[in-house]
């Protein structure tokens, strides 16, 4: 499986969000019932660069559109290190969902914008 690219970390906040698995139905009585929809209960992430140097945005950019082709194919991302959090440098197998992605030439030789994976 491929590796997310070594580049520059993401600036902070980094952005995690669980899916809610369960499925609800509203009665005619106004009871509401609800189960599990799904087994697995999956994150998202939304990683933001304020000032990503070019070279680390082309290496993101050919793994976006070679490596991975935008969302087709999985691919290990690490979380980043901290300090008492369980997550801390765990190894996740992710792909890019969501809008494309974008990021702006924010100023010479730096670039800015976001991206969002999700647990597969």
């Amino acid at each position: 499986m491929a590796q997310f690219p070594p580049i520059q970390e993401p600036v902070y906040p980094l952005t995690a969000k669980i899916k809610d698995p369960s499925l609800q139905s509203e009665m005619e009585n106004g009871l509401v019932l609800s189960r599990a929809k799904f087994t697995r209960t999956l994150q998202t992430f939304t990683l933001q660069w304020n000032a990503l140097p070019a070279a680390d945005y082309e290496t993101l950019r050919d793994f976006y559109r070679h490596t991975t082709r935008g969302g087709s194919l999985a691919f290990d991302w690490q979380y980043p290190t901290v300090a008492n959090d369980s997550y801390s440098g765990r190894l996740f197998s992710v792909r890019f969902v969501g809008e494309d992605i974008s990021f702006d030439l924010a100023a010479p030789g730096y670039y800015a914008g976001k991206l969002t994976i999700q647990e597969v």
